[in-house]
C-alpha cells in the first residue's frame, strides 16, 4: 500500500480503468498519445484569482468531500464489499474530475489509492476518538471539515478533536483569537507542541541518566587525584546542566500556568489524560486514530 496523490495522464487513465473493472491493453506504446494542456502555476495566483478560487470552493463545498465507505453488514460478502468500495471511489473521483473540468475548480492533490481510503474507513469504524493534527500557522488550511462529519455519520457516539500542533509558534493573543473562533464554530480543539514535548522528554531522560550515573560515581576523594578531579569536574558540569534544564522547565511551566484552559499548550501527559477521558464507559480498550 502506498499513497498516490498525483498521477501522470497515462497512469490516471489506467487507474480509472482498473477501478471500473475495465481491461485496457495497448499493443504498441507509440499508439498512445498524451496531450498536456497548459496550466497556470497554482502558487502564483493573483489576489483576484485567489478570491475567485476561494469563492468557488465555498460554492461547491458540499461536493468536496472524502469518499464514503458503502453500507455493509454481516451478510455482505468480501467480493461484494470489494466491488462496492471500488464503485464508490470511482464515483467520487468522477465527481471531482467533473468539478475541475466543468467549473474550472482548482483541485489540490488528493489521495487516489483505494487501499489508503480502505485503511481510513476501517480505523474510523473501530475508533472512539478521531484526532486531526493541523499546523497552528494555518489550522483551517489543513483541517478537513467533512472528515469530522463522516466520523459522526459512521457513529454519532464517536468524537472528533482538532489538535493544533506547533502552538508554541503562536502568541497568547493569537491562541486566544483561534480559541474564540473554534468555540464559536463548535469545534473541539486543544493546543499542542511536539517540539516542546520533545524537549521536555529529553530533559526528563537527561535527569534520569544523571541519577543513574550518580549511583555508581561515588565520592571523588576515594580515587587518585587525577581521576578524582576529573569526576569532580564532570559532576560540576552535570549540576550546571541540571540547573539549566530546571530553569527551562520553570519558564515553560510559568508561561503555561499563566494561560487559561482555552489556550494552554498541553504536555504529553495532559494529552494522554485527555484521550482517556473520551474512552467509553465499561470498555476495556480505547482506540484513537490520528489524521495528519
Amino acid at each position: 500500500m502506498r499513497s498516490v496523490t498525483e498521477q501522470a495522464a497515462l497512469d490516471e487513465f489506467l487507474s480509472t480503468a482498473e477501478l471500473a473493472g475495465t481491461d485496457f491493453t495497448a499493443e504498441k506504446m507509440n499508439n498512445v498519445k498524451i496531450i498536456h494542456t497548459d496550466q497556470k502555476n497554482p502558487y502564483l495566483l493573483s489576489a483576484a484569482e485567489e478570491r475567485a478560487a476561494v469563492g468557488k470552493q465555498k460554492a461547491y463545498k458540499d461536493r468536496l468531500t472524502v469518499p464514503r465507505r458503502p453500507q455493509w453488514d454481516a451478510s455482505t460478502t468480501p467480493e461484494e464489499l470489494d466491488r462496492m468500495e471500488r464503485e464508490s471511489l470511482l464515483e467520487w473521483r468522477r465527481g471531482l474530475a467533473e468539478l475541475q473540468e466543468n467549473n474550472d475548480l482548482l483541485m489540490t492533490p488528493f489521495e487516489r489509492n483505494l487501499e489508503v481510503w480502505r485503511q481510513l474507513w476501517r480505523v474510523i469504524e473501530r475508533s472512539d476518538l478521531v484526532v486531526q493534527i493541523v499546523d497552528a500557522r494555518n489550522p483551517l488550511l489543513f483541517r478537513s471539515e467533512d472528515l469530522g462529519s463522516y466520523v459522526k455519520h459512521v457513529d454519532p457516539r464517536k468524537e472528533n478533536l482538532l489538535l493544533v500542533n506547533k502552538a508554541d509558534m503562536l502568541t497568547e493573543e493569537q491562541r486566544q483569537a483561534w480559541a474564540n473562533y473554534f468555540e464559536e464554530a463548535g469545534i473541539v480543539y486543544k493546543f499542542f507542541s511536539a517540539s516542546l514535548a520533545k524537549e521536555m522528554n529529553e530533559a526528563r531522560e537527561f535527569v534520569r541518566e544523571d541519577e543513574e550515573e550518580e549511583k555508581y560515581v561515588g565520592e571523588p576523594d576515594k580515587y587518585p587525584d587525577a581521576e578524582g578531579q576529573a569526576l569532580a569536574e564532570e559532576n560540576s558540569n552535570i549540576a550546571i546542566q541540571d540547573e539549566a534544564v530546571s530553569e527551562d522547565n520553570k519558564e515553560y511551566n510559568a508561561s503555561t500556568n499563566a494561560e487559561d484552559g482555552r489556550t494552554r499548550i498541553l504536555t504529553v501527559d495532559e494529552l494522554e489524560e485527555l484521550f482517556l477521558q473520551h474512552a467509553p464507559e465499561n470498555q476495556g480498550v480505547f482506540k484513537c486514530v490520528f489524521v495528519y
